[in-house]
């Protein structure tokens, strides 16, 4: 009785013991490495800040060089220039921030190691992983604040820069070209107008139809080789047409080939006015257009596919940072200079596959989600071979 008490007090005394030690190794580890990633995201914050400012400096000098002679020429007042260049700063911001988090990770952790301290880390029990967790934690933050601050402040500050570029000539508008393909307008709640392509020098429109719904249902649809503008009469003209009607289950066909006017809520200068890029509309707004495109049966890839970049672009913040930790921390004797070297070949080729993606899904080769998220994935999974091989 005496030894099985003398080995439960041992027991209990071990286990005390083992749980006291290693609280106080937990009270010594945890505020080190609290400690740890606080200095590293200190360096970290410091670099974003300082090379997002020097790109947004870079597109800023370029985008006054470029517009140097047209605002020489216009009558535009400074004020309205000072207007038009400020309205250009989110979207600076926007291109230049995933390029800045992939050169801070990389001089971040680049500066560590030619000053030894990733080795002093190390040897203290910090592996390169877990300095990166905080990195990747904020490469995921900026990739959510990417998101909503590129559709709620970037495309509203780009449509009034495009205002104000288009009416002192700053930028081409729609109208200064010869043609345009593939304008949408909704004519009402219950009806959508298509064009395949408009010729502004003549003021054709070619390939038109106009549908009307009731109740998500198609129940009329004209089609039309060619629609006219007639400039003397102020109305446009169709030299012939088709035109399909749902009436419960019957189907009937109308077929004219006598001039017709065509009664629309558009001159041929507010169609061009009203044509909004992609670019200009926030997530939200691409989507609902497409359900509305989907709904009234138009098949046109280009506009799912710029609403899909959306949220892909945003991750690229989180791509960036993941390829910078990969590429900072490989070779232990590679100098910063090629570190930076390989960051700007390794920004030209994501964005050279983000445009290939675009191209491939506005020609129908690749579904609209695919044609965005694939080289995203195709980096996320390149990136993350290399994190899991870089030297712990």
């Amino acid at each position: 009785m005496t030894g099985a008490r003398f080995k439960g007090e041992f027991l209990n005394l071990t286990i005390t013991t083992l749980i006291v030690l290693q609280f106080n190794y937990s009270s010594l580890i945890l505020p080190m490495h609290k400690l740890v990633d606080k200095y590293i995201l200190q360096q970290f914050t410091g670099k974003i800040f300082m090379t997002l400012i020097a790109f947004v400096v870079i597109f800023l000098l370029v985008d006054i060089v470029d517009h140097l002679d047209r605002i020489m020429d216009s009558d535009m007042p400074n004020l309205e220039i000072i207007r038009y260049y400020f309205h250009s700063l989110p979207w600076y911001v926007s291109l230049g921030l995933p390029m800045s988090l992939l050169l801070a990770t990389v001089f971040t952790l680049g500066i560590l190691q030619k000053n030894n301290e990733l080795s002093a880390l190390k040897s203290s029990g910090i592996s390169i992983r877990r300095l990166s967790i905080p990195l990747l934690i904020l490469g995921v933050l900026f990739s959510i604040f990417s998101f909503y601050f590129e559709n709620l402040y970037v495309t509203a500050h780009l449509q009034k820069r495009n205002e104000l570029g288009i009416k002192y000539n700053l930028i081409r508008s729609n109208s200064n070209k010869m043609k345009k393909k593939d304008i949408f307008r909704q004519e009402s709640k219950n009806e959508v107008l298509g064009i395949r392509r408009y010729q502004f020098r003549n003021q054709t429109a070619h390939d038109v139809s106009i549908q009307q719904f009731i109740d998500g249902s198609l129940i009329h649809r004209l089609d039309a080789p060619i629609m006219r503008w007639n400039s003397d009469e102020k109305h446009w003209t169709l030299p012939n047409y088709f035109i399909r009607s749902w009436d419960d289950e019957d189907l009937t066909f109308i077929k004219s080939e006598q001039d017709t006017i065509l009664k629309l809520n558009f001159t041929p200068t507010e169609l061009t006015q009203a044509t909004v890029k992609p670019e200009e509309m926030n997530y939200w707004e691409l989507k609902s257009f497409v359900q509305k495109l989907e709904q009234f049966g138009v098949k046109d890839p280009r506009w799912a596919v710029n609403m899909y970049f959306k949220p892909a672009f945003a991750c690229t913040s989180f791509l960036m940072v993941l390829f910078g930790l990969s590429l900072s921390v490989r070779k232990p004797r590679s100098s910063l200079a090629v570190g930076i070297g390989i960051s700007i070949f390794v920004i030209f080729l994501y964005y050279a596959g983000i445009k290939t993606g675009q191209s491939f899904g506005y020609k129908g080769a690749l579904s609209p989600f695919a044609s965005v998220w694939l080289p995203n994935l195709i980096f996320f999974l390149s990136g993350l071979y290399l994190f899991k091989n870089t030297r712990t």
